[in-house]
């Protein structure tokens, strides 16, 4: 079958953000990736929590593929030249997490997402997806160390007779 072409996977993400601050369907992450999939026809392999072919490299990963995150967390450490800092961690996919990737930027992607707090709306999120260490011009270091793993799928529609 053959992958989803950019403007396929555009409305996938339309899908999602159509959706945002709403509850989609149970409210559960891989129900907003299966619904968008059903509205947009893209083929749905019949195995769970597969969504296409896997894509082997971050750097390969595109808008509209589908992240299935497995006991992921991020920690992203601020630093101040002064030696001060805040700490905050996220957690995805305990023991599975499914996202749809919007935009990726260097190690930090954007993800439309569900069932990642309690109220399980449509949620557009930003976090690290590498481990890496920035420092800026201002002297600011911002640590972001990731553990756990993800697969990421291109999803794929019916090849035309």
């Amino acid at each position: 079958m053959p992958d989803v072409n950019a403007q396929q996977a555009q409305r996938l993400i339309n899908f999602a953000t159509q959706r945002l601050g709403r509850v989609e369907g149970n409210g559960e992450c891989w129900t907003l990736v299966n619904n968008g999939f059903q509205h947009v026809g893209f083929d749905k392999p019949a195995s769970t929590y597969v969504w296409g072919r896997v894509v082997a490299n971050l750097s390969d990963a595109q808008p509209g593929d589908v992240f299935q995150f497995r006991r992921f967390e991020v920690t992203r450490r601020v630093t101040q030249p002064d030696g001060s800092w805040e700490e905050q961690t996220i957690s995805r996919g305990a023991p599975r997490h499914t996202t749809i990737l919007e935009s990726l930027n260097g190690n930090m992607a954007t993800f439309l997402e569900s069932n990642v707090t309690d109220d399980q709306t449509v949620k557009r999120n930003d976090f690290g997806v590498r481990t890496a260490t920035t420092t800026d011009d201002a002297g600011v270091r911002t640590a972001i160390t990731v553990s756990g793993s993800f697969i990421i799928y291109r999803p794929q529609v019916a090849a035309t007779p």
